[in-house]
């Protein structure tokens, strides 16, 4: 955990080659970049966190490879481009942030997959909508937040939790 020390640089892509590591915390920092696709070389990673940084550019397809990754937390970056759809892979997710950052493209539909998520925040991603029916299907969701979707007016889905 190297969160919050005003780090510059980008993150290592020599991390790619770890065979034991799993958490990355790297929140609060000031590094720059992509996010290196040797990361999805980390069977073992369970949480990403790279959270307030300057990271940039589209997310490398390759950590669709991070099966067992459970916590996901992108937010307030220049992350931009479409969510790969190696994403359909993230199934044990629990924790999915993608707010404050400039992707294209629409919520993809494969988040209905995440059966495991209790927290989902697309606040002011850059994400199109409509907000995916599927999401409606995730039952243990207790935190939504998806606000500032660019596209069409749509409806919210009706969803079945009463935690939320």
């Amino acid at each position: 955990d190297v969160s919050r020390n005003y780090l510059n640089g980008t993150i290592p892509k020599e991390w790619g080659s770890s065979t034991s590591l799993t958490y990355i915390f790297v929140q609060g920092n000031r590094l720059t970049g992509p996010i290196p696709k040797e990361l999805g070389n980390i069977s073992t990673l369970r949480e990403l966190t790279v959270d307030d940084n300057w990271l940039s550019g589209p997310l490398p397809p390759e950590l669709g490879n991070l099966s067992g990754l459970s916590l996901l937390r992108l937010t307030s970056n220049n992350f931009t481009g479409e969510l790969p759809q190696t994403f359909v892979n993230f199934t044990a997710l629990y924790d999915l942030r993608l707010g404050d950052n400039q992707f294209t493209g629409k919520i993809p539909d494969f988040i209905q997959n995440f059966t495991n998520l209790t927290t989902l925040v697309i606040q002011g991603s850059g994400l199109q909508g409509p907000i995916p029916s599927g999401i409606a299907l995730l039952e243990r969701l207790n935190d939504l937040r998806i606000s500032d979707l660019d596209g069409p007016e749509s409806r919210v889905p009706q969803l079945n939790s009463t935690d939320i």
